[in-house]
């Protein structure tokens, strides 16, 4: 690359808590990334781990394995318990009474009296102290019990008790080196398992009955007792009572219902006599009042005086007025209805005598009613106390008609005679060994070196404190990451024309390629993160050497160019000075000239001819023990180079490495940390972010360089690269 002289022309930072060992969040995404990290590893010690393991399983010798089948009935040990009962054959046994069963079947109790059934103790299979043809060793008591416990705990180990599906079919299995032993143990088992079950249920029952008598005796006092202190209290108290019921309430019940009978006859009284009222008040006939008092004599006196209406009607057409038979139809009619009138006033009378009778009775009755209740309420305390008194010997009674029941019920119990479990199927010999199966074998192998192959992957992750992907540096840093930036291979750089084969030669020759565009991707980020300020003056450092932060500097700075602008790439790297060796210049003046105003820095820039940038270099004895980045020198620098340049970007120091690059990197107006893929320790980049906060320096996020193009979580377009095109 030609480069020739040009001619006259931010707030305190939050890091996530520390992260030892953690591997990050386990979704879909994370675990097919770590697979494809770790697959070398994963591969070779699964590869390892199967060839011992298929190994150490086709050397073992053969097991064989023999099962009996029994079916377990309901539990009769609950005697206490009703629903617990046989009391049929279709009976549905609960679940919980099924595992139960299975429970004391893998238990050491049976396990220890099968044991001492077959004198295992004395068998070299079982008891490995023994050897086949030798006497048995001597030993003490301790001794004695220890090799018994481990002989129980290898006989225990031996059985395999499992149940069928959701049925109450149990298979028992015993696995020996004998295929005849193997039977005889299952067998056995299962016969001492049915004689445990026997025992249990009648030291249940009998424990039960003894346990029921004494509380039935309790129980029978208790109730006496109270009952005598009712009978007691009630004589005492004077109430009476018949039937369950006080004779003082049997007597306000009747008197109630005799009043509303006597209160109802009032009232019907009451508005007959008041109708009768309306009637005669209002002038009604004799024919409406008739027929509302119902009388019978009315009814007649009517009817004689229709019949007299009829005469005296003849009698007035055919004789005149003074004729002394029509006079005598007159008075007769006349007279007949005075007995009507009569007849009326009499009824009045006795509807309104029967009002008055009515009335007394009402009154009588209340009388009593009240005097009664008068009664009941001045015993209300000696009811109250009675009535608590019935109901603990109610409460009493029925607890002790309970344990009755329940002991009858424990009698009839005790009689049943159904087994515990039923044999159904007995073990036979086995013709073929279990154990060793190539089958089995090769499933437990490949098994066994994956999942430890994935436990040195896992392990080979929590020690890995380097970043994998975008996301893993936002989470572990709260830094944002602005860009992937992918690694290129030595066979990409030696397709590169230039001599220097260096990455940001083959920037300009691939335009198009993803290596350029992730650039691209970090000046957007760079320059136009939202709710930032203008961004003019970028400083681009890393937590150690060699993390490639020259490389990202000098590739940002020319796609900037290339993009347009007015870029000028700053050496802040007093040390190594690495831009005059990337771009193969020997300045005789640079950064240090210009600060000390021995030069301008128009005098001290180089051009870019292939991008357009220009580099402010550092020249060949640049370094100085003074404070040079700190001074106002490089604040007013950076104040008029603002005005001719769009971007500046200072390529400093690592943080970690040299103290100066804080005080530069707080001159800008934002920084950004470069940290390699997998290399970098999560450590050191946290450091260094820190420091930079501490130092009041703006940072934008972490680059990620160097990133592997087939990790997963890495994207970029799939037909990008069309300079061959």
């Amino acid at each position: 690359m030609n480069v020739i002289a040009i001619r006259q022309p931010t707030g305190e930072m939050n890091l996530p808590p520390e992260e030892g060992g953690e591997l990050g969040t386990f979704s879909l995404k994370w675990i097919l990334a770590f697979l494809v990290r770790r697959r070398v590893l994963i591969a070779a010690t699964s590869a390892v781990v199967f060839v011992l393991a298929l190994t150490a399983f086709m050397m073992q010798r053969p097991q064989y394995s023999a099962t009996a089948l029994l079916m377990i009935n309901a539990g009769q040990e609950n005697v206490l318990s009703q629903n617990q009962m046989i009391t049929n054959n279709n009976q549905i046994v609960p679940t919980q009474v099924v595992d139960s069963q299975l429970e004391v079947l893998r238990s050491s109790l049976l396990a220890e009296r099968l044991v001492d059934s077959l004198g295992l103790m004395n068998d070299p299979e079982w008891n490995a102290l023994l050897e086949e043809g030798q006497p048995a060793p001597q030993l003490d008591a301790a001794q004695t019990a220890a090799a018994r416990q481990e002989v129980i705990d290898a006989v225990s180990d031996a059985i395999t008790v499992r149940r069928r599906g959701l049925t109450y079919a149990v298979e028992v299995s015993v696995t020996s080196q004998s295929a005849a032993h193997s039977a005889e143990m299952a067998n056995r088992l299962v016969e001492l398992f049915q004689q445990y079950q026997t025992e249990t249920r009648i030291q249940s029952a009998a424990r039960a009955n003894s346990w029921l008598a004494q509380r039935l005796e309790v129980l029978r006092a208790d109730v006496q007792a109270r009952e005598a202190e009712v009978e007691r209290y009630r004589a005492e108290s004077g109430l009476i009572s018949s039937q369950g019921t006080l004779l003082i309430e049997q007597q306000l019940t009747d008197l109630q219902t005799q009043l509303n009978q006597v209160r109802a006859d009032l009232a019907e009284r009451q508005s007959r006599y008041a109708q009768l009222q309306d009637l005669i008040n209002q002038g009604g006939s004799a024919d409406t009042i008739a027929a509302v008092l119902n009388s019978v004599v009315i009814t007649q006196l009517r009817a004689q005086e229709a019949t007299v209406a009829r005469r005296q009607a003849d009698f007035e057409n055919r004789y005149g007025e003074a004729h002394p038979a029509l006079a005598n139809v007159r008075a007769e009619r006349e007279d007949i209805r005075n007995q009507i009138n009569a007849e009326i006033r009499r009824i009045q009378t006795g509807l309104r005598n029967d009002v008055d009778i009515a009335a007394g009775r009402v009154a009588a009755l209340q009388s009593n009613l009240d005097a009664l209740r008068g009664q009941l309420t001045g015993g209300g305390e000696q009811v109250v106390r009675l009535r608590e008194l019935e109901r603990e010997a109610a409460a009493a009674r029925t607890v002790y008609e309970s344990f009755l029941q329940r002991a009858h019920e424990i009698d009839d119990q005790g009689a049943v005679t159904t087994a515990p479990a039923q044999l159904i199927s007995a073990a036979v010999p086995p013709l073929k060994p279990t154990s060793p199966r190539l089958s089995i074998s090769l499933v437990m192998s490949l098994a066994l070196a994956f999942g430890l192959g994935l436990a040195a992957a896992f392990l080979a992750e929590a020690l890995d404190e380097g970043f994998a992907s975008s996301e893993d540096v936002e989470r572990r840093t709260g830094s944002p990451a602005l860009s992937s930036i992918p690694r290129l291979r030595r066979r990409e750089l030696r397709q590169s024309a230039s001599r220097t084969q260096h990455p940001a030669a083959y920037l300009l020759e691939r335009q198009m390629s993803a290596f350029t565009e992730a650039f691209r991707v970090l000046r957007t980020t760079i320059l136009f993160a939202a709710g930032q300020p203008k961004t003019q003056v970028v400083a681009i450092t890393s937590a150690l050497p060699s993390e490639g932060k020259t490389t990202v500097s000098l590739c940002l700075a020319r796609v900037s160019a290339l993009s347009g602008q007015r870029v000028l790439l700053i050496d802040c790297d007093l040390r190594r000075r690495s831009l005059k060796e990337v771009l193969d210049i020997e300045p005789q003046v640079g950064l240090l000239q210009v600060l000390s105003g021995e030069t301008h820095w128009r005098q001290a820039i180089y051009s870019d001819d292939a991008s357009g940038m220009c580099v402010l270099p550092v020249s060949g004895s640049g370094f100085t023990p003074k404070e040079i980045f700190g001074a106002e020198d490089m604040s007013r620098l950076l104040a008029e180079l603002r005005g001719s340049f769009d971007l500046i970007i200072l390529d400093c120091a690592p943080v970690l490495a040299v103290a100066e690059t804080r005080v530069a990197a707080a001159k800008a107006d934002c920084v950004v940390l470069v940290s390699r893929w997998q290399k970098t320790p999560m450590r050191a980049v946290r450091a260094a972010l820190r420091q930079l906060s501490d130092a009041g320096a703006n940072i934008r996020g972490v680059a990620l360089n160097g990133v592997e193009r087939t990790a997963p979580g890495y994207y970029s377009y799939p037909s990008y690269d069309f300079s061959s095109t």
